[in-house]
């Protein structure tokens, strides 16, 4: 048995990758299989058919919903693969090696994917956040005389350790958050033609991506306990919007501030009262006294 790369706690759940029922953790593993492609008949079906070229290409997210090609009813039996259900953590075998997704939707993979099925002891998520974390470890095992393979036989000397389930959804929600604010990168830098503003943006980007491939092994190996982290968390830093609302109440509760002239939600070109200057309100109802006093 290959003992974890991360150094974990000794009271977390061990055991290896090979399917185990009575451990909770890997409930099933399969591979899949490619019919022929001379065949039109066993292709363009509605069965979803995944390559591993498809999730190592860099825009790829973690879950798989869509594939480039399906096989027909007839192209599965052919074949003789498996339809996995959703939640199945896929990873890929050969070119390349180590490469993590997890199923959105049934479907079906080629010879380059060992599929992992969970027990209820281990969340998918969790799963394919450790492969991700010791993908390093997986390539130094995968061997082959053509190109580099990851064998099941190799596969399942591996030790998992695992912490509770309540542990596991607690790391996912922080891994999975700071993937989320790391993929945002992109997206921004469509929104400005400003280069200082796209470097800017290329930066944090770069910083955030550093700080979840730090936290992904201090996780993974219990050093950064995510349960007590929750529990000292502060509360959210004030921001310039905060002070900025704070200002906007303190103006609107003035006793001689008008409604109307300090609105900030449409109040386009009022302005509040200056120095020795009546509010408005107040002028109208000056000016509508002086003419009541005027009359004849």
């Amino acid at each position: 048995m290959a003992e974890p790369l991360l150094d974990c706690p000794r009271s977390w759940r061990r055991a290896t990758l090979e399917p185990d029922a009575r451990r909770g953790l890997i409930a099933r593993v399969d591979s899949g299989a490619t019919p022929s492609t001379r065949d039109p008949a066993y292709w363009d079906g509605g069965i979803l058919w995944l390559t591993p070229k498809e999730v190592a290409r860099a825009d790829a997210g973690l879950f798989v919903t869509r594939t480039e090609r399906t096989l027909s009813a007839a192209g599965l039996r052919a074949c003789g693969a498996r339809v996995v259900p959703p939640a199945t953590v896929l990873l890929t075998k050969r070119a390349p090696v180590g490469v993590v997704a997890v199923a959105g939707a049934p479907m079906a993979t080629n010879q380059g994917f060992l599929n992992f099925t969970c027990g209820p002891e281990l969340r998918p998520l969790y799963l394919a956040y450790w492969l991700l974390g010791n993908r390093r470890y997986l390539e130094l095992v995968a061997n082959g005389s053509t190109y580099p393979e990851l064998y099941k036989a190799d596969l399942f000397e591996f030790e998992i350790a695992v912490p509770d389930l309540s542990t596991q959804d607690r790391a996912t929600e922080l891994l999975g958050a700071l993937e989320y604010v790391a993929r945002l990168g992109p997206c921004l830098e469509r929104t400005t033609t400003h280069p200082a503003h796209m470097q800017q943006i290329q930066n944090q980007t770069r910083r955030i991506e550093r700080l979840r491939d730090a936290m992904l092994p201090a996780i993974l190996s219990g050093r950064l306990d995510v349960c007590a982290a929750r529990r000292r968390a502060p509360s959210p830093p004030r921001t310039s919007q905060d002070s900025c609302e704070e200002r906007v109440v303190a103006v609107r509760g003035a006793p001689d501030a008008s409604p109307m002239d300090n609105r900030v939600d449409g109040g386009v070109g009022r302005r509040a009262p200056g120095a020795g200057e009546l509010p408005r309100d107040r002028r109208m109802r000056s000016g509508a006294a002086m003419r009541v006093r005027q009359r004849p």
